[in-house]
Order: C-alpha cells, then structure tokens, then sequence
C-alpha cells in the first residue's frame, strides 16, 4: 500500500473541484489530490480519488443551495472521509462558499481532517457580489464556522478577482488569478516537504505556524523576473490582492516564506526577499524560510507567503447584576462578516438591494474598477 502524500488538495462542491482539477497538472508530487461533490456530473469517471457525497440524500445531484442537505451529505460519508484523511500531515481544502456543497460541507469536512491529526488549510471563495443576499448571508456563515474548524483560512473574493483583469477579458481569465495565488501556496507548501532544498525547513515547523484553528491567517504570492527578481518577487507578494482585500490580516506572528528561483538565484537573494516580507507583513515570534532552485524557472522567482496569529482571547467583562451570562462555548474568534468587511458602517444594516446589486457596497467593487498598483 502506498504511503499518503504529504500534501492533500481538496476540492469540495462545484467551485472546489473545478479549481482543483485545473491546478492538478501542474502540483508536484507530494501533493494528493481528492474530489468531493454531492453532484456525481463534478467528478470525473476516470483518475484521482473521487467521493460523492450524500448518495442517499441527494441521488447524485446538488443540494439546491440547501446548506443543511450539504452539512447532511458530507455527515452521511463521516467514515470514508476519515480514512481519507488519516496519514496525511497537511491537508488544503479548495472550496466555493455560497451554495449549498460548500457552505454545508465545508466545515464537516475541516472538522474531520483536523480530527484524524492533519493540520488543515482552506482556500474559499466568496460569491460575487451580484449573486444576491442570500448567497452572501449563507456565505458568510459558513465562513464564521470553517474559521472554527481549520487552522488557517484564505478568503477569496471572487469581485476581487474582476480587478486583476481587463473589463473586456473572458472570465477565466479572473479565475485564472485564483488559480495562480492557490498554485503558488501549494508549490511553497509542497517545497517544504520536498527533499534537495537549498534552505530545507523541517515539515514540523512549518505546521506549528498554523496549530491552533481560528488562527488569522494571511497569505500573499508574488513573482519578479530579471535583474533584482527576488526583490519583485516580493514586492509583488506584498501588494498581492489577496494581502490587500477587505478584512485581511495586516500583521501576524508568525510567517513561512518560500522561496524558489532558477539556477542563478543566490541565497543572499532569499534572505533579501525575507525581509522586505517581514517588514510588510510581520513575523516577529518566528519566520521559516525555505529556498529551493527550481531550473525551469529560468530569471524567474516566485515568493510564497503563509503566515498565522494564534487567536486573540476576548476580554470578559464581569457581568453586572441580573445581565446575561456569557455562553463558555462561544468562540475566541471569529473572521470578520462579509457585510462587515465590504459594507463598512453599513454593516449593521439590511442590504439595500436594486436591480439585484447591494448599492451600499463601495461601487468600485461592484463595478470591478481595476485600482493603480501601489508605487
């Protein structure tokens, strides 16, 4: 029987499995990959592992947007899921928030990956921001929940990806950046494991950054090309938009930057990259670095971001005579709302809904303005 990978993507739902399928040819071999769907049309006949949630419950078709059928579905395959699972050191779940596979399933399927001893990272994505109230409410509960159950979460925002392309360019194009950021945490990811490094870093330490779930998370991915390329490589990554949307992490305690480049690439150049990483985003208690030469880089250089804060506990307060006792079971954190984060002091608010658009939101996101790049 072969070993597990050290690495195991997972795509969950629709959005999920699209994105892992398209990233699948070009991982490494540390990386596993796994496909997770109620809707049997999501996995392919052929090739990977493949796990159809909810046979019962759904019949082979989606779950309607029904959060709870998703939640249901992914219940109902608890033991396949964990022998999926076991021995696998580092699992990364791919999924898309808003309908009813993702948002149900999702924290299910967190919960028991962390269960079985794997550390687990989730990339989600959010809907865009015409999908309407529902879609976003149902999104944003779920994010709440996963936040719970993973070690690390990356939120994508799916209106953000509309202002790294054209206004006239084809929609892949947009999906194509997620993909692009998503591959580059996994090749970082995957490096660390790997052996032949030219600064190795021990698999270990690279998941204590992320061992406590509820950790706020920051992820960011660059590249530079030519002369200077590692500091381009990290500049970029500084001003990725996935550093940059609303609610990000802006400083965290502790990072992993990965590093790889072609043949020529110097470690003074990596340990230059590390630290225009470190004055942006942090690092104080711990930085791991990992460098690796990757000869089909040629000039080029890629810089890899992860980096995690252990939870802030909140202050309770002393509750006066005959108020409400404080419930010992919620959470010690929990990620901004996705009202909050994109509607600002409209957050507390109803959505104000015309023409199927939230009008409170700022209009350069609904409208996908493309913003300048920082100097």
């Amino acid at each position: 029987m072969s070993a597990p990978a050290s690495i195991l993507l997972v795509g969950l739902g629709g959005a999920g499995c699209s994105m892992v399928t398209r990233l699948a040819a070009q991982l490494p071999a540390e990386v596993g990959v796994a496909l997770l769907d109620t809707d049997a049309r999501s996995l392919p006949a052929g090739g990977g592992v493949t796990l159809q949630l909810g046979r019962a419950q759904t019949r082979g078709m989606g779950t309607g947007g029904e959060a709870a059928l998703g939640q249901a579905s992914a219940e109902s395959e608890e033991a396949a899921l964990r022998r999926l699972f076991t021995g696998v050191p580092l699992v990364v779940l791919v999924t898309g928030l808003g309908g009813g596979t993702g948002s149900g399933a999702a924290t299910v399927v967190a919960g028991l990956a962390a269960e079985t001893g794997a550390t687990v990272l989730s990339f989600a994505t959010m809907p865009f921001s015409h999908e309407g109230e529902r879609r976003m409410r149902q999104a944003n509960d779920a994010t709440v929940k996963l936040a719970q159950k993973c070690h690390g979460l990356v939120v994508v925002h799916n209106d953000l990806l509309l202002q790294q392309v054209s206004p006239d360019a084809p929609l892949s194009e947009s999906f194509a950046a997620a993909d692009n950021w998503v591959g580059g945490a996994l090749r970082g990811l995957a490096g660390a494991f790997a052996p032949g490094a030219l600064i190795a870093v021990d698999p270990a330490a690279l998941r204590s950054i992320l061992s406590t779930p509820g950790s706020p998370t920051l992820f960011a991915f660059g590249v530079g090309q030519g002369e200077g390329a590692a500091m381009k490589a990290a500049r970029a990554a500084c001003d990725c938009p996935l550093a940059h949307a609303p609610g990000a992490v802006a400083k965290v305690a502790s990072l992993f930057v990965y590093v790889a480049g072609g043949s020529a690439m110097t470690t003074t150049e990596a340990f230059e990259a590390v630290g225009a990483v470190r004055t942006r985003f942090g690092g104080e208690t711990s930085t791991i670095l990992c460098a690796r030469i990757e000869p089909s880089l040629g000039d080029r250089i890629e810089v890899s971001v992860l980096g995690a804060s252990l939870p802030a506990p909140k202050a309770v307060a002393k509750p006066k005579k005959g108020a409400k006792a404080v419930d010992p079971s919620q959470p010690i954190f929990e990620f901004a709302t996705e009202e909050s984060m994109r509607r600002g002091l409209f957050g507390g608010t109803p959505m104000t809904f015309i023409e199927g658009q939230d009008v409170d939101v700022p209009a350069y996101i609904r409208k996908a303005v493309r913003l300048p790049a920082s100097p």
